[in-house]
């Protein structure tokens, strides 16, 4: 049963190919697009990702802290928020003699101005802005600290990027799947009228709509297949011509790529089911 199914698919496919292969080109590009707009997002995703792993909180010490009173904060901090590091003084300085590049331009500071401080790399689930002020405010409150800062204006920014991106990816998305349920559902269509007499012939014969429709949906699902493979072997192929423009620029990982396969395939299910729910009833006995 099911070989019946699989060759009257490959048989309406060559019967059809004009058709068929005019769906598969316009189904390519609106993949390819959705596509190359996954591509971004992703690596937009990663190297964003990679900047929330930097984010740290920087823990100004009063003067006047001792030893003991430092590692009992430190213990706190690391319990509460995250990774805590110590940096002394010292540290401090060699820090801002690296950064100013030219050491001779502090020269004429005759002693270290900078405080000791602790860098608490913060746990995933404080990294939001509404958690981080939260943190930083819990942290100013313990008496051994003199001041935090944590760039509050950058991580809100990086959060609404982040957020955009997503939104944009899911905007692109439903356009585009909008596209290929209409070009599946008219390439289907198109192809049930042009066998229409055989289609009335198996119905009078007791076919059920089922055991008619299965070449049909079959041959969809082929087409969107064939289109998402041919896609993403475009965006393979923009990611090799730009990777030595742009460092860093990845291609989609398997389970991106699957996915995207496998959205294609699930639109063409619907899509052909939603046009055969309606031909077959025109052109039924």
């Amino acid at each position: 049963m099911h070989g019946y199914y699989f060759r009257e698919a490959s048989r309406s496919f060559r019967q059809h190919r004009g058709v068929a292969y005019a769906a598969i080109v316009v189904l390519t590009a609106a993949l390819a697009l959705t596509g190359m707009f996954l591509l971004l997002t992703y690596n937009a995703q990663a190297a964003l990702d990679m900047m929330g792993d930097r984010r740290e909180m920087i823990v100004y010490l009063r003067d006047d802290v001792d030893a003991p009173a430092r590692d009992q904060l430190t213990a706190r901090l690391q319990e509460l928020y995250g990774s805590v590091t110590y940096v002394s003084k010292t540290q401090a300085w060699d820090e801002m003699r690296q950064q100013v590049g030219d050491p001779s331009l502090l020269d004429a500071v005759q002693d270290n101005p900078l405080p000791a401080s602790l860098r608490i790399r913060l746990k995933p689930a404080l990294l939001t802005p509404d958690s981080m002020d939260a943190a930083a405010k819990q942290v100013a409150a313990f008496p051994e600290v003199e001041d935090v800062r944590y760039g509050a204006e950058w991580v809100r920014r990086l959060d609404q990027l982040g957020a955009g991106l997503r939104l944009g990816t899911l905007v692109i998305g439903c356009i585009v799947a909008l596209a290929v349920v209409f070009v599946l559902h008219n390439t289907i269509r198109l192809t049930v009228l042009a066998r229409r007499q055989q289609v009335e012939v198996m119905s009078r014969l007791g076919a059920t709509d089922g055991f008619i429709a299965w070449p049909f949906v079959l041959e969809a699902m082929f087409e969107a297949a064939l289109s998402a493979l041919l896609a993403l072997g475009a965006v393979f192929g923009l990611q090799q011509a730009l990777a030595p423009h742009l460092f860093g620029l990845a291609f989609l990982p398997p389970l991106w790529a699957a996915a995207f396969l496998a959205a294609a395939v699930a639109l063409a299910w619907l899509a052909a089911w939603l046009a055969l729910s309606r031909v077959l009833r025109a052109v039924g006995p």
